[in-house]
């Protein structure tokens, strides 16, 4: 298996060579027990500067959405960095209150219109920028309760979400138990009370159970990345999560081939391969791969140059001769005119 790109191969793989793209790592998913962030009475020092180029939009139901979403793993100060212990709590000191309201404000004001957080997160932050007269929607993760119930669905909608999905791990606890059903009377729950309903997952059985059964989610929100860094899964590791926390998407191509005839919108999840892979060499990886949404997880510092990026990549990806190897559902975005990639 290749563990490192080739100058070479790496132009090869990338749409955007000459796009300016954030270098940070970005961490993603695992919690932490340390102690609560810092809080900061310091406001964002000014408004964000809004930016005069639109967002790519699509559709999930009767809802538009940006194509590039924000994820709110780092903001919740979870982190999946290998064997780094300290990043968590790296991530949790600089994400201040003051930190939060600026990031989802520059989100909102380079077209990113929702983010994607655990219900049973402190959400407080995204509650306090719409009474502050923010627009940024939001899809909850959710899991069911020890006994079986659905608290945090109900929490969620409460709450004002806009679409709920359970998480991979729920779904797949699940399907190892033979109680997949209860996947599909989550669905039916959440549509009932008029909310866009999902599932999350990293085993790709989860979405083909799904399919087989005919339980009709309105959206999928599936890991995909590429195996090309350092610390990707060896050729013998088959788990569908990375043994030593280095891997959420063992086999890629078997999502594509699966997702290819997959007639729901896919939320494409992990595809930095938590801040292994470039966005440069991400975002278009999984575009062109059939991912209709891409939800990324960014501090405050990535987020314009990574919806420069997205725009960028959106439009040419949707040009006349595109690999894409799926059908956009929602709206199509419109390519690029000239000059403008």
């Amino acid at each position: 298996m290749k563990r490192q790109i080739s100058r070479r191969g790496f132009v090869k793989s990338s749409l955007m060579v000459t796009a300016a793209v954030p270098l940070g790592i970005r961490g993603q998913t695992e919690p932490v027990s340390q102690a609560p962030p810092p809080k900061s009475a310091t406001p964002t020092s000014a408004p964000a500067a809004v930016s005069s180029e639109k967002m790519p939009m699509g559709k999930i139901g009767d809802q538009e959405f940006s194509r590039l979403m924000l994820g709110g793993n780092l903001i919740g100060g979870w982190s999946h960095s290998r064997d780094l212990a300290y990043v968590s709590a790296l991530m949790r000191h600089y994400n201040t209150d003051a930190k939060i309201r600026e990031t989802l404000e520059v989100a909102e004001a380079n077209g990113i219109n929702v983010i994607n957080t655990w219900v049973m997160q402190e959400n407080s932050h995204l509650f306090d920028h719409w009474k502050r007269g923010g627009k940024m929607k939001w899809i909850a993760q959710v899991r069911l309760d020890a006994e079986g119930g659905y608290s945090q669905i109900r929490k969620a909608i409460d709450e004002g979400a806009a679409g709920i999905h359970l998480t991979g791990d729920a779904a797949e606890s699940l399907l190892r138990q033979e109680k997949f059903d209860k996947v599909g009377e989550t669905i039916q729950l959440i549509k009932s009370k008029k909310r866009l309903a999902g599932v999350g997952a990293h085993d790709l059985r989860v979405i083909v159970e799904c399919e087989q059964a005919k339980m009709a989610p309105d959206f999928y929100q599936k890991t995909f990345h590429s195996l090309d860094y350092y610390t990707a899964p060896r050729a013998d590791e088959k788990d569908f999560l990375g043994a030593h926390d280095n891997s959420w998407c063992n086999d890629p191509q078997a999502v594509v081939d699966v997702m290819a005839k997959v007639t729901k919108p896919w939320i494409a999840f992990k595809i930095l391969a938590a801040g292994a892979v470039q966005p440069r060499a991400a975002f278009p990886y999984a575009f062109n791969s059939g991912a209709d949404f891409i939800l990324v997880g960014m501090f405050d510092w990535q987020v314009e140059e990574d919806a420069k990026l997205a725009r960028r990549v959106v439009s040419a990806v949707a040009a006349p001769g595109s690999k894409r190897t799926r059908p956009w559902f929602g709206s199509t975005p419109q390519p690029a005119t000239v000059g403008q990639i």
